[in-house]
């Protein structure tokens, strides 16, 4: 099998959001005894609300639905389909911040989870967010009041993070399981659009200088032991 090559994108495709939200896996799950049955169910459409669709590929693996609070801290619903759970639900999850601190201007990504739902809270905890508070007695399912888990994850402070170099989608080095067979200088390997192409100092085809830890979780995935052993060389130095 191929490796996943992870891509969001933007949606006002609000019946196609409809169709994933209320899926009989997940509706459950997103909804509380105040939601309505499912096929009543229509999606907030509003300019501030975010709809991620996620892809691997032409696949669609779900959506993330993002609620501002405010300019910078937005709260986060997961709608990811039975189709995506597992690895590429976790690769996806790690994958997403970095598009949005790259095409929003959401600084602090935040997430309530009731603490009856344990694979969210695990989820939540591998996708990188930290438990920072816990808010008592608010959410109301099945007639039972339970607490919600409060995750957060904040964009790391370009001042002390270096910006990290990415390897290009379709570079030599993952040609041999990649479907891009020749380099595509417009987008990381990871997902990120660059408009430098070549030129882009952030950007190469040499493996043993990438620094992005997206790009390096994906080539690790399914890369062949030498470009696998050079990687971890590298984080050896």
């Amino acid at each position: 099998m191929g490796i996943a090559v992870i891509r969001f994108e933007r949606s006002t495709d609000y019946e196609l959001i409809r169709r994933v939200m209320t899926n009989p896996a997940i509706y459950p799950h997103i909804s509380d005894d105040a939601s309505p049955p499912a096929g009543e169910y229509r999606p907030l459409e509003h300019e501030a609300i975010w709809y991620v669709l996620a892809y691997d590929g032409d696949e669609l693996l779900g959506l993330w639905m993002f609620c501002p609070q405010n300019a910078v801290c937005w709260e986060v619903h997961t709608c990811l389909l039975p189709s995506a759970w597992g690895e590429r639900a976790q690769l996806a999850a790690r994958l997403l911040p970095l598009w949005i601190w790259s095409n929003t201007n959401c600084r602090r990504i935040v997430s309530n989870v009731p603490t009856t739902n344990r694979l969210a809270l695990h989820f939540a905890a591998k996708a990188g967010m930290r438990l920072f508070a816990v808010n008592e007695a608010s959410y109301l399912k099945y007639g039972q009041l339970c607490d919600q888990a409060m995750f957060g994850l904040s964009k790391p402070s370009e001042e002390v993070m270096p910006k990290p170099i990415h390897l290009f989608r379709g570079a030599p080095p993952v040609r041999s399981w990649s479907k891009y067979q020749e380099t595509v200088e417009s987008w990381t390997l990871c997902g990120s659009y660059r408009k430098g192409g070549s030129k882009d100092p952030e950007s190469t085809e040499d493996p043993q200088q990438v620094s992005c830890p997206y790009c390096r979780d994906l080539m690790r995935s399914s890369a062949p032991e030498p470009i696998a052993e050079a990687v971890g060389d590298r984080e050896e130095k």
